[in-house]
C-alpha cells in the first residue's frame, strides 16, 4: 500500500477543484437547455462528465503509481450494460474508472448512490446535472423514483452502462457482522471475501432495463494487494493501493432467468463463486490470473491509448483550475457569473429536487408535446 500524505491532500484538493468549477463554468451554462432542449443537455453533460471521469485514474496512475491489471472477458467499449461488483472498499466506484477508460464508456456510465450525496457543492451538482442514480435506501420511497429514472433510460434508448453494488454497502467489520447474522438465520454460508447480496435491487434494473437497449451483464471482482477496506480518510492521508485487479465475466441478457426467482438465484450464485476467487486471490498474491495472460501483447495498444489519454486529461484539469481561479479574480464580469451560477445551484438543491429529477419532468412535458 502507498503511503503519502502530502500527494493525498493534493490528489483531493485537485479533485474537488476541478468538480466544483467544472460544475459551474463547463455545466452551468447548459442549464438552461433543461428548459427547451433536454436531449441537448443530455448529450452535453454526458460528455463533460466523462472528461471529468478521466482526472481520477489520471492521478492514481501517473502521479501516484497505482498500477490497474484487468483480466477476463474485455466488453465491447459501447455495451449497453448493467454492471455488478462485490464491494471491497468504500471507493470501488472510483477505482473502477480506471479500468472503465479502458473497456467502457464514461460517458454513459451512471452509478446508484445515497442520496446525501446529490447536494455537496461542486461533485454533487456535477453527479445530479449527469443524472447519476440517488436513493435514500428506503424501499418504499426509492422504487418510485428508480422506476421513472430506469424508465426514463429505456425510452431514449440510452447506452446505459449502470454500475450497481448489490451487497448494498461494504465490506467492513461492522457489515461482515450483519452478514454472518443473515447467513445464519438463512443457513446459508458466512463469508470472508464478500458480504451476501441483497438481490432486490439487481432483480429489479434486470427486468426494467431487459426489454429496453440492456445487452449484456458484465460481473466484475475487484482484488486489491492488500485485503483491507479503502476510506474516504485513505485518500486524505494518502494511502493508496499499490495494484488493484479487475476481473470480468460478460454475460449476455438472453442468458440471464427472465423470472424473479431465477435472477434472485443467479446473482446469489455468482456472489458464491467470488467468495471462492477472492479467497484464492489473496491467499495466493498472484492475481486473478498468471500476468502473462493479464497483458497479452495484443492489448498493448489499448494501454497506451489509455496512457496518453490520461496525460491529456491531467494536463487538461490543471490548466482549467489555474485559468478559471485567474479568471475569477482579475474579471469582474466572471466573478458574477460564479456567484449567479453558485446561488442558482444552491437554491435548485434547497428549494428543488436537483437538476436530476428536473431532467425527468422536462422529458415528459417535451414527450406530451410531441404526441
Amino acid at each position: 500500500m502507498l503511503r503519502n500524505p502530502i500527494g493525498g491532500l493534493i490528489y483531493l484538493t485537485i479533485l474537488y477543484m476541478s468538480s466544483f468549477l467544472g460544475s459551474i463554468f463547463i455545466m452551468g451554462p447548459s442549464l438552461p437547455l433543461l428548459l427547451c432542449r433536454p436531449s441537448w443537455f443530455r448529450w452535453y453533460n454526458d460528455r463533460s462528465i466523462g472528461l471529468w471521469l478521466i482526472l481520477p485514474p489520471a492521478l492514481l496512475e501517473l502521479v501516484f503509481g497505482v498500477k490497474v491489471i484487468i483480466t477476463g472477458e474485455k466488453p465491447p467499449a459501447n455495451e449497453a450494460s448493467l454492471i455488478i461488483m462485490n464491494h471491497r472498499s468504500r471507493l470501488d466506484w472510483m477505482y473502477y474508472w480506471c479500468c472503465l477508460h479502458r473497456y467502457g464508456d464514461l460517458k454513459h456510465e451512471k452509478i446508484i448512490l445515497k442520496d446525501d450525496l446529490k447536494n455537496i457543492p461542486g461533485p454533487g451538482w456535477a453527479m445530479q446535472n449527469a443524472m447519476f442514480i440517488f436513493l435514500k435506501r428506503r424501499w418504499q420511497h426509492d422504487e418510485g423514483y428508480l422506476r421513472e429514472v430506469l424508465d426514463y433510460y429505456n425510452e431514449v434508448s440510452y447506452p446505459l452502462q449502470l454500475l450497481l453494488f448489490p451487497e448494498g454497502t461494504n465490506l467492513d467489520s461492522a457489515t461482515k457482522v450483519k452478514s454472518d447474522s443473515f447467513a445464519r438465520k438463512n443457513n446459508l454460508p458466512c463469508y470472508e471475501y464478500v458480504l451476501h447480496p441483497r438481490v432486490r435491487g439487481f432483480t429489479y434494473c434486470i427486468q426494467k432495463l431487459r426489454h429496453g437497449r440492456l445487452q449484456a451483464v458484465h460481473n466484475v471482482t475487484v482484488g486489491y494487494d492488500v485485503n483491507r477496506s479503502f476510506w474516504e480518510l485513505d485518500l486524505l492521508l494518502g494511502n493508496f493501493p499499490r495494484e488493484i485487479h479487475f476481473h470480468f465475466e460478460r454475460y449476455p441478457i438472453e442468458m440471464l432467468p427472465e423470472d424473479e426467482k431465477g435472477l434472485e438465484k443467479w446473482c446469489t450464485e455468482k456472489w458464491e463463486e467470488k467468495e471462492k476467487v477472492l479467497r484464492k486471490f489473496y491467499a495466493d498474491g498472484q492475481g486473478f490470473c498468471p500476468r502473462e495472460e493479464a497483458e497479452p501483447r495484443s492489448e498493448l495498444h489499448v494501454e497506451s491509448r489509455a496512457r496518453n489519454q490520461l496525460k491529456a486529461a491531467l494536463l487538461f484539469w490543471l490548466l482549467f483550475i489555474i485559468l478559471s481561479l485567474m479568471a475569477i479574480y482579475y474579471f469582474l464580469i466572471v466573478r458574477w457569473y460564479f456567484y449567479v451560477m453558485f446561488t442558482t445551484y444552491l437554491l435548485q438543491s434547497i428549494l428543488g429536487n436537483g437538476t436530476d429529477r428536473l431532467q425527468i419532468w422536462s422529458h415528459h412535458k417535451f414527450s406530451l408535446k410531441k404526441e
